[in-house]
C-alpha cells in the first residue's frame, strides 16, 4: 500500500512541476497598452507625456549632480563601479529638444513646450519587454491589441533611421501611439508619443 501511495505522490509531483514549468517558461506579458497610452506613460520611465520639460530637465540634472558629488566623495570608486552610472545631456535641435538620460530619451516640440514632453524613447526594457525580444513574442503577447507592421523609416521612427532591416509595430490609441522598433526582428527600442509631437 505504501508503494502505491508513494507512486501516486511521485506522479502527482511530476505533473505539478511540468504544469509550473509551462506557466513560468512561456512569455506571458499581458501588458495593457491602451491603459498606458491613456496615462501617456511607459512603466519603466520616470516621467510621462505631458510632463513639464523644465521639471524633467531639473530632475535629471539633479540626479547627475548627485552622482558627480558621490564620485568626488569616493575617488577610489569603492561603491562598486568604475565610472559614473548616471548620464544626462540636453540637446537642442531645429524643432525639438532632447533630454537624454542614456537608456530613456524625452523629447518635446519647441513650439509646443507648454504642452510638455511629447515623445519618449526607451532603449532598454519597456512595457516588460527586454531589448532583444523577438517580434513574434511581442505580437503574441499583444495579440489583444491592434498592431500594424511597417518597414522602419525616418517618419515612423526618426530616432532609429540608421537601423538596417528595421521593422516597426505600431499601436495607435486616442491619447497616444506606442511603437516597438525591431532590428533584424529583435527589439531595438520602444517609444510612446502623442499628437503634440508633430503639431
Amino acid at each position: 500500500m505504501k508503494k502505491i501511495l508513494c507512486l501516486v505522490l511521485a506522479v502527482s509531483l511530476v505533473f505539478c512541476f511540468t504544469a509550473c514549468g509551462k506557466d513560468s517558461g512561456g512569455k506571458s506579458n499581458k501588458v495593457d497598452l491602451e491603459y498606458y497610452a491613456k496615462l501617456g506613460q511607459m512603466p519603466e520611465a520616470e516621467y510621462c507625456l505631458g510632463e513639464n520639460p523644465d521639471t524633467v530637465r531639473e530632475g535629471l540634472e539633479g540626479l547627475l549632480k548627485q552622482e558627480e558629488a558621490e564620485h568626488k566623495e569616493d575617488p577610489n570608486h569603492s561603491h562598486g563601479h568604475d565610472e559614473q552610472e548616471f548620464y544626462f545631456e540636453y540637446v537642442e535641435g531645429e524643432k525639438n529638444i532632447l533630454l537624454d538620460n542614456g537608456n530613456i530619451c524625452y523629447y518635446y516640440n519647441k513650439a509646443n513646450k507648454a504642452k510638455g514632453i511629447s515623445y519618449i524613447v526607451n532603449y532598454d526594457t519597456a512595457f516588460g519587454f527586454p531589448i532583444g525580444t523577438v517580434i513574434l513574442e511581442v505580437q503574441e503577447a499583444l495579440s489583444q491589441t491592434k498592431l500594424t507592421e511597417e518597414a522602419l523609416t525616418e517618419d515612423n521612427a526618426f530616432f532609429a533611421s540608421y537601423v538596417i532591416d528595421g521593422t516597426v509595430l505600431k499601436a495607435e490609441f486616442d491619447e497616444a501611439t506606442v511603437i516597438f522598433v525591431f532590428q533584424e526582428n529583435e527589439l531595438f527600442a520602444t517609444a510612446i508619443y502623442n499628437e503634440n509631437w508633430n503639431n
